[in-house]
């Protein structure tokens, strides 16, 4: 498995608060099978340390040193969280290295917990014109997302993709988290699940227990959206196409079937 969305680097974000910790949650993950892990520190949020990522670069170097001298083999490839931001093109153009994941067209996008910013349509058709693939976070966890999903099945249309968190599929954040997340699957508007690791207890770097929670899903769709499509975005290669998306207003006999085996357990 390949982990596209985590808060590894230490005392940048409200992730990882030290280096022990770091060095414990990326023994977390190799033992959870995750063979390659993207450190994505929070930038241009409340969450963020530095108000410009330069810094970053050295921080995220000093992690890597210190998994190599601990004896670690998971692979760590650099990444960040953007919070959407008036200036994130220019951003984006200025700092392509640190901000987009391992140096990649992909970056992972951002938005508040309540709302989505008036204009998200429009940036991120502009983003992609600049040759840019948005990565929509945890859409799931979105109070206007979870309420109007048209919203995001109109941002996955004009290119941009999803990554639904682990622990929502779980139900970590609570059940109306994790009822979107099952909806956004079933409507096939998941392209990667990751962890959005903060931490070694309530937010763990484990992705493998989804197996277990989506049973009655095809595990080779699963394996897409936690190995293939991670590796896709890694290597700057398109996704793996998994079919088309259903419109969320759309009620069919295929999305009852749908949900009928989604919804068992």
């Amino acid at each position: 498995m390949i982990d596209i969305h985590t808060h590894i680097i230490p005392e940048v974000d409200d992730g990882s608060t030290s280096i022990e910790t770091s060095m414990e949650m990326l023994k977390i993950a190799e033992d959870d099978g995750i063979e390659t892990i993207i450190a994505t520190p929070h930038t241009f949020s409340h969450a963020s340390v530095y108000k410009e990522p330069g810094p970053l670069r050295e921080k995220f170097l000093q992690l890597k040193a210190a998994a190599a001298e601990k004896g670690l083999k998971i692979e760590i490839l650099q990444g960040a969280e953007n919070f959407f931001h008036s200036r994130l093109r220019d951003y984006l153009r200025e700092f392509h290295e640190l901000l987009t994941i391992n140096n990649s067209d992909y970056f992972i996008l951002e938005f508040p917990v309540d709302f989505i910013f008036p204009g998200s349509r429009q940036f991120v058709y502009n983003v992609m014109s600049d040759g840019y693939i948005p990565i929509i976070a945890h859409p799931e966890r979105n109070r206007q997302l979870r309420k109007d999903p048209v919203l995001l099945y109109e941002l996955l249309q004009i290119g941009a993709l999803s990554q639904v968190t682990a622990g929502s599929i779980r139900g970590d954040f609570g059940p109306d988290v994790r009822d979107a997340a099952m909806n956004f699957l079933r409507w096939n508007m998941v392209n990667v699940i990751a962890s959005d690791s903060h931490n070694v207890r309530f937010r763990r770097p484990e992705i493998g227990f989804v197996y277990g929670e989506l049973k009655e899903m095809d595990r080779e769709l699963i394996d897409i959206l936690t190995h293939s499509a991670p590796r896709a975005i890694i290597d700057n290669e398109a996704v793996p196409d998994t079919g088309s998306m259903i419109d969320p207003t759309r009620n069919s006999s295929v999305f009852d079937f749908l949900k009928g085996m989604l919804n068992r357990k």
